[in-house]
C-alpha cells in the first residue's frame, strides 16, 4: 500500500536517492529541493510504501487564467527555474502547479501514479483552489512525426486512435481528470525533451467539491 505524507527537511536523504533514478540532466540538486520545501512545504509529498520513500511530488500555488495561458511560456519562467516564485500568494492563486516529481524505477506503474494524481487534487481541495496544472511533455510526438509525417504539436495533442489519445503521458493524464483545454495550451519549447522537440501540453483538472 503506498502512503502519502508532507515531506520534512529530515527526508532529504531519502528524497535524493528517488531523484538519483531520474535522469541526470533533470535532476534537482539537495539545494534545490531544500528551498523548495522551505517555499511551501505543504507542496512537497512523499510516498512511502513499506516504510521507504518511493516517490514525491512538488506543487505550489499560482493564478492560472484560461485565456492567457500564453503567459506560460516555460517550465522555467512558471518555476522561477525550479527555486518556485519568491511570492506564493494564497489571495490571488487558484490554482495548483505540479512543479516536478519522480518515482524510484523499481515503483513505476501499478498504482502509483493514481496515488500522486488524487493527492494533489486533494490537496488543491484543501487549500480551496479551483484547479491543478502542470506542463506534460508530450514525448510521443517525435515518433509519431517520424512514422506518419510532420504533423503540428497542437493537432498532434488531440490525435485519437481507438478512443485513446496517441501520446501516452496525455493519456495517462486524460485517465486521472487532467485535459488539454485547447491548442493554445500546446506550448513550444517549454522543456527541453527531444521526444517531445521541446513541446509540452498544460494539462488542467478542475477540482470539485
Amino acid at each position: 500500500m503506498v502512503r502519502a505524507r508532507q515531506a520534512t527537511e529530515t527526508d532529504i536523504d531519502e528524497i535524493m536517492l528517488v531523484e538519483r533514478d531520474w535522469e541526470a540532466s533533470q535532476r534537482a540538486s539537495r539545494e534545490r529541493m531544500l528551498t523548495r520545501l522551505r517555499k511551501f512545504p505543504a507542496g512537497f509529498l512523499i510516498f512511502e510504501r513499506d516504510g521507504a520513500v518511493i516517490g514525491t511530488l512538488m506543487s505550489f500555488p499560482m493564478h492560472y487564467d484560461p485565456a492567457h495561458v500564453t503567459a506560460m511560456r516555460s517550465w522555467g519562467e512558471v518555476t522561477n527555474h525550479g527555486d518556485y516564485p519568491d511570492v506564493l500568494d494564497g489571495c490571488t492563486a487558484n490554482a495548483l502547479y505540479l512543479a516536478a516529481g519522480s518515482l524510484k524505477k523499481t515503483a513505476r506503474g501499478g498504482t502509483v501514479y493514481e496515488a500522486m494524481m488524487e493527492t494533489s487534487a486533494d490537496l488543491a481541495r484543501n487549500l480551496g483552489l479551483s484547479y491543478v496544472v502542470a506542463g506534460a511533455k508530450i514525448p510521443g510526438y517525435d515518433a509519431y512525426c517520424r512514422r506518419f509525417g510532420d504533423i503540428d504539436a497542437r493537432k498532434y495533442a488531440f490525435t485519437w486512435l481507438n478512443g485513446c489519445l496517441v501520446d501516452p503521458f496525455l493519456e495517462m493524464y486524460r485517465a486521472h481528470h487532467f485535459v488539454v483545454p485547447d491548442e493554445d495550451h500546446v506550448i513550444e519549447n517549454y522543456y527541453p525533451d527531444a521526444p517531445s522537440r521541446d513541446y509540452a501540453a498544460i494539462v488542467v483538472r478542475r477540482i470539485t467539491a
